[in-house]
């Protein structure tokens, strides 16, 4: 995505976090960004693990970013990780056992993110 415009940088201030939740029912991130001079992938992000944003399609296929094929998580997936952290494993050990068993290598940092996004998904249901 192109971003035709300069934005602020640094943490979102508790300002801007109410704004987005305030404008998350009727704008996209993109919007959003605009309106607060942010990112829109900074926007995006803070929609996401607020559960403010749809979630996307389970079925969606693996892509290349940046170089990298990058799989989405599926139910099976989420159910997974999510039943670890039940148990009390840390992002590490989850993205570990989660690489072997699926077979898609994941990181502590991608498990943190969407473990926060079913949480919050969870909560605004």
């Amino acid at each position: 995505m192109k971003v035709n415009y300069e934005f602020k940088r640094g943490p979102l201030t508790d300002g801007e976090l109410a704004e987005i939740e305030r404008l998350a029912e009727r704008l996209r991130a993109g919007q959003i960004a605009r309106k607060l001079n942010r990112h829109p992938s900074t926007i995006g992000y803070h929609m996401s693990i607020r559960g403010l944003r749809p979630m996307r399609s389970l079925n969606r296929q693996t892509c290349i970013r940046n170089g990298r094929a990058v799989k989405p998580f599926d139910v099976d997936e989420d159910t997974f990780i999510e039943c670890l952290r039940i148990q009390g494993f840390t992002y590490s050990k989850i993205a570990d056992l989660a690489t072997k068993r699926f077979g898609h290598p994941r990181n502590p940092h991608t498990i943190g993110i969407r473990l926060k996004m079913l949480a919050a998904r969870e909560e605004a249901a």
